[in-house]
């Protein structure tokens, strides 16, 4: 399996799949998935196009790997840039959805667009928490109560940190699966998917889907989501790439109506709406997806 070192010595894992000639295309997944996600709504396009894979710190292939940080988000950031660099691609075509979207949006901050030709972002705001000026971070209206239980969990988490899952005591094995299959709730709009993301509130059900050896890498995502404040409005009014943005219109986790202010903050981006979709576009409306996402790798 591909793997390239990053600055601190991790060994980040990545697919590299499809055409092997001309510029590449990377894709960046959400929280709790793996770059192998993509490959069923890539695969038409795999006979036209480099297809480069990353798995983020902490997921799929890169499970194993801790923060040499303390922000998940800006790790992942520094990941991509050691990506790029690493492979030496230019004039990427770059997508990221939900974290993978925070992902590009503070790889964008921190070392601008040069090797980037063109950005796909799918469904996340450009900015994570409500405030006075901003009522349209993740979970809409129900993110005060939801981030409320989160900075309990964590707190009486944080002890065990370090310790095998197996041992963590009981109730909060429980509240750690609740929570997740809850985040999980928000990330799709279908009633039946929704329904079948409680699997995650069995104990030994999730530990044969979700990996444990590297447990408190969710945490800290968690922990990313309620500390570090980003705020990506300042820096996205600079961007001077194309830039495509694809929102579910029924997105429970981020709405619809802040998601559409990225017309304004980007004002040369095209808003492309999927009013049957919720978070997760590229399954909950596959076939358009894979339109919109040709129509992203077709332009000049």
């Amino acid at each position: 399996m591909p793997h390239i070192t990053t600055r601190d010595g991790a060994r980040l894992h990545y697919l590299d799949v499809g055409r092997n000639k001309g510029p590449a295309c990377v894709l960046i997944h959400g929280f709790g998935m793996q770059g192998a996600m993509w490959l069923p709504v890539i695969a038409p396009l795999l006979l036209k196009q480099r297809f480069i894979l990353p798995d983020l710190r902490g997921f799929g292939g890169s499970h194993g790997l801790s923060l040499s940080q303390p922000g998940l988000i800006a790790q992942h950031a520094d990941d991509l840039a050691d990506l790029i660099d690493g492979l030496r691609l230019d004039q990427v075509r770059l997508s990221g959805l939900s974290m993978g979207a925070c992902t590009a949006m503070e790889y964008h901050a921190r070392y601008g667009f040069e090797r980037v030709h063109s950005y796909l972002h799918i469904d996340q705001a450009p900015c994570i928490l409500n405030g006075a000026d901003w009522q349209h971070g993740v979970m809409g209206d129900a993110q005060a109560e939801r981030l409320a239980d989160w900075a309990d969990l964590l707190a009486r988490l944080n002890v065990y940190r370090g310790m095998a899952f197996e041992r963590l005591p009981g109730h909060l094995r429980r509240r750690f699966w609740g929570a997740l299959a809850e985040f999980l709730s928000f990330a799709f709009s279908h009633r039946g998917i929704r329904s079948a993301a409680q699997f995650a509130k069995h104990d030994a059900l999730a530990r044969r889907i979700v990996p444990t050896a590297n447990w408190s890498i969710y945490v800290d995502s968690l922990r990313s989501y309620l500390e570090d404040g980003f705020d990506w409005r300042e820096s996205l009014r600079a961007m001077a790439k194309p830039m495509t943005v694809l929102i579910g219109g029924r997105s429970a986790m981020y709405p619809a109506e802040g998601q559409r202010q990225l017309g304004t903050i980007v004002p040369h981006a095209r808003l492309v709406e999927f009013p049957k979709a919720g978070h997760v576009i590229p399954f909950e409306s596959p076939l358009r997806f894979v339109a919109e996402f040709g129509r992203f790798l077709r332009a000049a």
